[in-house]
């Protein structure tokens, strides 16, 4: 029992060292559209490179075998996008996901949270069957549980996604 929890602690160290994640429980679910509506919603595991850093890469695999990659920044939320959900309008990529942030967590959610926050993370990632994934996560403080980091994401097919970090 010693050697498991040993292999654990050192796996997550590595991860911790080389500033990513552990790969488990990143996952993107669809909450509203048409995605959110399907028997089998298709999901998402996402790796985040340098987490704790400024910066950094979000790879992506849905569960139908699409791949996304893209770069992800630190970024100050400084004002309320209030597009409407899900209308072409709404499609990636945007200022900030203000009108996700309320859909997803309850209206008002974004002004009570997150507007104003430096820890904003955003990034744009484009799939390798023309799908675009915008994603933001708001990351605590250092120190703070790293299940405290979520966030949302919208696509350009009218879905929006409740982002677990």
């Amino acid at each position: 029992m010693k050697t498991k929890y040993a292999l654990v602690f050192g796996l997550l160290s590595i991860c911790m060292i080389s500033g990513g994640v552990a790969t488990f429980g990143q996952r993107l679910y669809p909450v509203q559209g048409p995605a959110a509506t399907q028997t089998d919603p298709p999901l998402f595991t996402a790796k985040v490179t340098n987490y704790l850093g400024k910066s950094g890469i979000i790879t992506l695999v849905q569960v139908n075998g699409e791949s996304f990659r893209g770069p992800w920044s630190i970024v100050t939320a400084t004002y309320y996008n209030d597009k409407t959900p899900g209308t072409p309008a709404s499609y990636p990529p945007q200022p900030n996901l203000a009108f996700a942030w309320d859909a997803v967590y309850g209206e008002g959610y974004y002004v009570s949270t997150i507007l104003g926050s430096e820890n904003v993370g955003q990034a744009v990632a484009t799939g390798d069957k023309g799908t675009v994934l915008q994603i933001e996560f708001h990351r605590e403080q250092l120190g703070v549980p790293e299940d405290n980091h979520f966030g949302v994401a919208v696509d350009n097919k009218g879905n929006i996604y409740k982002v677990v970090l």
